[in-house]
């Protein structure tokens, strides 16, 4: 598992750096806003963060440097992506945990160890990977992680309403044909084909559903972004 994982990371980390590099997905306006809502809601607390499918974490780590993070765990099944972690993060100047697991099965393990671990849990674009009744699990868990007055905060693609997955594929993918001139043809098509076979999106309207059934009492929409099909929640206990 662990070999081939770190073989598709090693493919699709330098077509995701293009990715960062031209702004494709829109990265900056939606971390640009889980930055505003960090600083907002936490600006005299030190903050013990999950990373839920960090990968390198070098997005994420580039707009928590105006947070007070005490500890960074980030979570992720290619270990090659987490060598990298400490270098992406180490400006925060925190304690840092990373394990090297698939995402389902390492919450599973928090939730055994301790609950109420966490001040802030982020997951960006991870989530889209499993089907909603996975999803809907995984958000009542994550939500026995968190301190009390803590956030989880979820950046991922979304689906329109009433859209099929098959619609929605065609749809978000349509630009990486005609728009992201940055990436070769073998890039694009290594590019629909992972999205093709891993992505499984949710709507707003899902997505909100899960959070209040999971036990939230709040989720708020930060941003809906049709024209990259991102969505920003954030979920209080």
């Amino acid at each position: 598992m662990s070999t081939d994982y770190n073989h598709i990371f090693n493919q699709h980390w330098a077509i995701y750096q293009k990715i960062l590099q031209h702004d494709y997905m829109g990265h900056q306006a939606v971390f640009g806003l889980l930055e505003a809502s960090l600083v907002k809601g936490f600006s005299n607390r030190q903050l013990d963060l999950l990373d839920i499918g960090c990968g390198d974490a070098q997005t994420l780590g580039s707009f928590l440097k105006t947070s007070n993070i005490r500890s960074y765990t980030g979570i992720d099944l290619s270990k090659e992506a987490l060598e990298l972690v400490p270098n992406n993060v180490g400006a925060l100047n925190c304690d840092i945990g990373l394990m090297n697991m698939d995402f389902v099965a390492a919450i599973d393990q928090l939730v055994e160890d301790k609950t109420g671990q966490f001040d802030v849990i982020f997951s960006g674009f991870a989530l889209h990977h499993v089907q909603d009744d996975t999803k809907a699990l995984l958000f009542a868990k994550i939500k026995q992680l968190l301190k009390p007055h803590g956030r989880f905060y979820l950046i991922d693609v979304y689906q329109q309403e009433g859209e099929s997955r098959a619609a929605y594929l065609d749809r978000y993918l349509a630009p990486t044909l005609t728009h992201w001139h940055a990436l070769d043809e073998q890039e694009t098509d290594l590019l629909n084909v992972h999205v093709r076979s891993s992505d499984y999106p949710s709507t707003r309207t899902r997505l909100i559903k899960m959070a209040h059934e999971a036990g939230f009492a709040t989720c708020e929409c930060l941003l809906e972004d049709p024209v990259h099909s991102n969505i920003l929640l954030s979920m209080g206990k």
